[in-house]
């Protein structure tokens, strides 16, 4: 049976960096059973990067740029994959003064 088109996005506080701190439902086991109904990260789809290993951070904590993390994500669904989509991470140049959070753009 095939499912509706899904999309799961925002701020998860998480990845694998700190799996060995959270060894219970920890970052890896999150992708792994959204993986397995078919559900994937699209920042690591378009970049062919692995978890924990992003070069475009998220995240500056405390608006620091020597603190960078990758914690926000958009999973979407297998069948969505083969659509045409683009993304794209918000430069820390435009939006730190905004947040520490930079934006995750995308489209579908």
């Amino acid at each position: 049976m095939e499912r509706e088109p899904i999309v799961i996005c925002g701020d998860f506080n998480s990845n694998v960096c700190w799996d060995e701190r959270h060894r219970r439902c920890n970052h890896s086991d999150v992708v792994r059973e959204l993986e397995e109904i078919g559900i994937y990260s699209l920042y690591h789809e378009i970049m062919k990067e692995n978890q924990g290993k992003e070069s475009r951070p998220t995240l500056y904590m405390h608006r620091k740029l020597a603190k960078p993390y990758h914690i926000d994500y958009a999973f979407i669904s297998k069948q969505l994959l083969n659509a045409d989509f683009s993304l794209e991470v918000g430069k820390h140049e435009i939006w730190l003064d905004h947040s520490d959070h930079m934006p995750l753009i995308f489209s579908l």
